[in-house]
């Protein structure tokens, strides 16, 4: 009886154990790259509250965001400025895009105090060290892509109409895709590329929205607004890829080490950080281009008074980080292309909203932006059904 166990007890642990490595590294990883995914075994099954939460994130931040930036642009007479102040206010756009991440240090030790009461274990000094380095390095290469994302975004819709800078904006879901492929080896199907197509075409529709701060045709410089618009799209597909890239082979593995599920917790440390550098980078920028005293003058000769000058720009500073907190949410919960899908088809939405509280001449609810609503829900439509096909094959 003896010598009819051996053999089963010899063999069945090393089958078990050479398995476990392979699907937490490859086989899993392949599974979960096919359904649009990076893979790694320790990633939250597209938890459905957690996608529904950082959806409405990204379009109340980026509504409210844009709102005020409007406002801002409208309130402060741009019309009046000259050629020399064509690109004025740009790092503070920029800055204000990043500089509100202090609000997110409560929801960051709230979750962090939470998992420590839940979990005793910590992980390896030796593994975790490394892991902080390398962190502390990545998070300083996103914090400049960030910030430079921010200042091109902001100077382009100063140097072209806003419609142009719209199309050319939306080539960041060629790149995302592209960029997933070859840093998080994603790989694709069919519900995945028809959401794609459909949110390019959303964005492409609402090339008729307006935009307060729009250049005058005396103002327009399309080479440089055109470049700037569009390395602004591949500033923001290399940054929510290399956030994917920070999930799935830093945090994702540093929690393996414990046996611990990721916590949203991360979702807050990535943008904390990544803000921080972002923050420093612009403020400096600010300060050579001597933008300090335009934000006086603006002030100043704000037409609604100094008060709501200042509730637009700190409520702009909030709204930033609402979106930034759904961005990378849907990058944690699913993937960057999502993230970027749900980004682009917030647009319409946006437009809508901006027709309804401007009197922006020649603005109004016309076929395109009833278009770009549809396929909007239409490109939402058929990433989901992507999830819940996922899903169902999960369980």
């Amino acid at each position: 009886m003896a010598q009819n166990q051996q053999p089963i007890f010899q063999t069945k642990p090393p089958e078990h154990f050479v398995q476990i490595p392979i699907n937490i590294e490859r086989d899993s990883s392949t599974a979960r790259m096919n359904e649009n995914h990076t893979g790694n075994s320790n990633r939250k099954p597209n938890h459905w509250p957690t996608i529904t939460i950082s959806i409405i994130f990204v379009i109340l931040g980026q509504s409210i965001a844009r709102l005020l930036e409007n406002f801002y642009y409208d309130k402060i007479n741009r019309s009046e400025y000259d050629e020399n102040r064509q690109n004025d206010g740009v790092w503070t756009q920029s800055l204000l895009q990043t500089v509100g991440f202090p609000l997110l240090l409560i929801p960051f030790f709230i979750f962090i105090t939470k998992n420590k009461r839940n979990h005793h274990q910590q992980p390896p000094i030796t593994s975790d060290s490394i892991h902080l380095k390398s962190l502390a390095v990545i998070y300083f290469c996103i914090g400049i892509v960030m910030s430079v994302q921010g200042r091109l975004s902001a100077m382009g819709k100063l140097e072209i109409p806003f419609g142009v800078f719209t199309l050319i904006y939306t080539t960041q879901l060629f790149f995302t895709p592209i960029f997933a492929a070859f840093i998080n080896k994603i790989k694709f199907n069919r519900w995945v590329v028809i959401s794609v197509i459909l949110a390019i075409v959303t964005g492409a529709l609402t090339l008729s929205a307006s935009f307060g701060g729009e250049p005058d045709e005396a103002e327009e410089n399309y080479a440089k607004g055109s470049w700037a618009a569009l390395f602004a799209g591949i500033c923001f597909s290399l940054l929510l890829c290399n956030i994917q890239n920070v999930f799935d082979n830093y945090i994702f593995k540093r929690t393996e080490s414990t046996n611990k599920k990721p916590s949203f917790a991360s979702v807050f440390e990535v943008i904390i950080f990544s803000s921080l550098v972002a923050t420093l980078i612009s403020v400096v920028g600010l300060l050579i281009a001597g933008e300090q005293h335009d934000l006086k003058r603006e002030m100043n000769g704000f037409s609604k008074g100094k008060g709501s000058y200042v509730m637009a720009m700190v409520g702009q500073a909030v709204a930033w980080q609402i979106y930034w907190v759904g961005i990378v949410g849907l990058v944690y919960s699913v993937s960057s292309v999502l993230s970027n899908v749900i980004s682009v088809i917030t647009w319409p939405i946006v437009s809508v909203l901006v027709v309804i509280f401007f009197n922006f001449m020649d603005d109004e609810f016309d076929a395109f932006k009833g278009v770009a609503l549809v396929t909007a829900v239409l490109s939402a439509v058929a990433y989901f059904i992507r999830l819940h096909k996922e899903n169902r094959m999960a369980n």
